[in-house]
């Protein structure tokens, strides 16, 4: 009888104790609406390809049963699928294990955090929250399923709530333009062919004479000859610098006056050889002298005695004693004691005053000939009628005279067909390709450029603007650092890369001094600059991304009509934009009103 009676009673306190536990856990069921939710960023935003998350929770006082704890899954819901967020675990105080205790009766709170990876499909999503509650006779870990929390003692669905509606994603609005680089042409407007010729002279004599042995020595005949040669081409002539040099024995007067006959001497010489071929091509040409004529400039300048020239030949010599006549000589800061320095080594002067004295006698002519060019207009002719007439760089240049893309590419085409061998006309018509953006031909020449020149600095910038135009991010920062490397600045493409990371104020500050650009633009919006933003939106060169970004724009300075004007500019212009800003939540404040239905209509 008395067993009968402890089992009884046994009985009736396990019934309690279960209908006390099921009673708690209906409670926190009945009661779980009281439970507060706060979620920041409310809309979630996409930030570096990634959706940070962050939820703080309020539980009200009474609420927590001492025994039980919530396994609490946050998961964000999209048209064909979803994407669960770590889930987090509340307790009582009587549990052990991981998650945040929640006194039984003052209540609390709790703070939670994910980052998870952006999918498109989230833009149009739900962030949900459920929560199961259990009793926990065992410590818990946050390790453990959802499906096998189901099966915990008493486990019991709390509910489901959203908690915020979709993804702004307008951190992906990149405009995915590069800075391009062409390379240079090499083309000279002028180019400048310099000629000399020297002219020697016996000591104390400035009278010219081409039976002296220096004037007859093969050197300075070759040097006469080229200059007369390059005269008798009839270019055109710059300037003729003329200056002449006394060897520096003797009075330093009369070798000042010396130097200046002497180059007197050499420009009549060349002004002779200079008329002698105009008269000669007048009559060949049966051309008025007076119109062939030219007018030159000459440029003459006598500098007296030439002791560096003495000193340079005395040190190339291989006059024995030459080392102790140099440091006799520069040790004397007087002229007229330097000279009779030399003089008083009468033992080797006899070898100066043969061997170095007499090439120091001299005048050097200098003529400056502009090599004879084809006109602008003549070249850019050529460069669309007959390309194989023009050498490289004119064919290269040709394209620098006309702001038309279409042309520019058929005269960069014309140079890889022209000079196949030549990486620059392959990467320049990719420059115009990708301004066009024809991307697959751009990647085509590209590559083609890169087999032809290796490792070059423009090529592998433009390949990485080509990669940022197919949205490899990846691949466009890896060629856009080695192109950095080589040299290439890369403020600008670095800063573009810089948005799709996330990096903001890196981005704003890479770009510098740009300004009137899109993602100039978008950086500075993302970087909570809107004034700046705005600046630059208005005077960007405008397409359907642009009077879209404009209309984000104007929504964040709570701009209506802004809004309405340039969604009516994007959508007419690209119809894609009207689907994107039906479910943009940049304008959740907007969409219910007939102006913004009549904008995107």
């Amino acid at each position: 009888m008395k067993n009968k009676s402890i089992k009884l009673l046994t009985a009736l306190f396990l019934v309690s104790v279960l209908f006390s536990a099921c009673n708690s856990l209906s409670k926190m069921v009945k009661k779980y609406g009281e439970v507060k939710y706060e979620v920041t960023p409310n809309p979630l935003e996409v930030h570096g390809d990634k959706v940070a998350v962050t939820i703080k929770g309020k539980i009200p006082a009474g609420y927590f049963n001492k025994k039980a704890a919530a396994y609490v899954q946050p998961v964000l819901k999209y048209e064909g699928g979803s994407t669960p967020l770590k889930p987090f675990y509340l307790k009582g105080e009587n549990v052990q294990g991981d998650g945040t205790t929640i006194n039984s009766k003052t209540g609390g709170s709790f703070t939670y955090s994910d980052v998870i990876d952006y999918k498109p499909e989230m833009n149009k999503s739900q962030l949900m929250v459920s929560a199961t509650a259990h009793i926990a006779k065992e410590p818990i870990k946050i390790s453990i399923s959802k499906e096998n929390v189901k099966t915990l003692p008493k486990a019991t669905e709390l509910g489901e709530t959203k908690l915020a509606d979709g993804v702004i994603y307008t951190s992906q609005r990149i405009k995915a333009a590069g800075v391009t680089v062409v390379a240079p042409d090499g083309y000279e407007k002028e180019t400048v062919i310099n000629k000399k010729a020297t002219l020697f002279f016996k000591v104390n004599q400035f009278d010219l004479n081409f039976k002296l042995d220096l004037n007859k020595a093969p050197e300075a005949q070759a040097g006469v000859k080229e200059l007369n040669d390059y005269i008798s081409k009839n270019y055109g002539i710059k300037n003729i610098d003329i200056t002449a040099w006394a060897s520096p024995e003797g009075e330093e007067k009369h070798n000042a006056g010396l130097s200046e006959n002497r180059a007197k001497t050499a420009n009549k010489y060349t002004e002779e050889q200079l008329d002698k071929f105009i008269r000669d091509l007048a009559k060949k040409t049966k051309t008025d002298y007076k119109t062939l004529k030219k007018v030159v400039t000459y440029n003459l300048k006598a500098n007296g005695e030439d002791w560096d020239g003495f000193l340079a030949s005395l040190e190339k010599s291989d006059i024995k004693d030459k080392a102790t006549m140099i440091n006799v000589i520069k040790a004397q800061a007087d002229r007229d004691k330097k000279e009779q320095e030399m003089r008083n080594m009468t033992v080797i002067f006899q070898q100066v005053e043969d061997k170095i004295l007499p090439p120091l006698r001299r005048a050097e002519i200098s003529v400056n000939f502009l090599e004879p060019k084809k006109n602008d207009e003549r070249i850019a002719l050529l460069s669309t009628s007959a390309p194989d007439s023009l050498d490289n760089k004119e064919l290269l240049y040709a394209a620098s005279l006309t702001k038309d893309l279409n042309t520019q590419l058929k005269i960069y085409k014309s140079a890889t067909t022209v000079y196949p061998q030549d990486w620059k006309g392959y990467n320049n018509a990719a420059a115009v390709d990708i301004a066009l953006g024809n991307v697959n031909e751009a990647s085509s020449l590209l590559e083609k450029a890169n087999t032809l020149s290796p490792n070059n600095a423009a090529v592998i910038n433009n390949l990485g603007v080509v990669s940022l135009m197919k949205k490899d991010y990846k691949a466009a920062k890896s060629y856009f650092e080695t192109a950095q490397k080589l040299g290439v600045n890369q403020n600008y493409n670095m800063a573009v890369i810089m948005i799709k990371e996330g990096n903001y104020s890196g981005a704003v500050s890479s770009f510098g001094k740009t300004a009137c650009d899109y993602n100039v633009a978008l950086a500075s919006l993302l970087n909570g600059n809107v004034t700046a933003a705005s600046t630059a939106i208005e005077c960007a060169p405008k397409d359907a991304q642009t009077y879209y970004l404009a209309a984000v724009i104007a929504a964040r300075n709570n701009n209506a009509n802004s809004i309405y004007s340039n969604l009516k500019q994007a959508v007419a212009m690209d119809a894609s934009y009207k689907a994107q800003a039906k479910d943009d939540l940049e304008f959740v404040k907007f969409k219910n009103t007939a102006e913004f239905e009549n904008a995107i209509k």
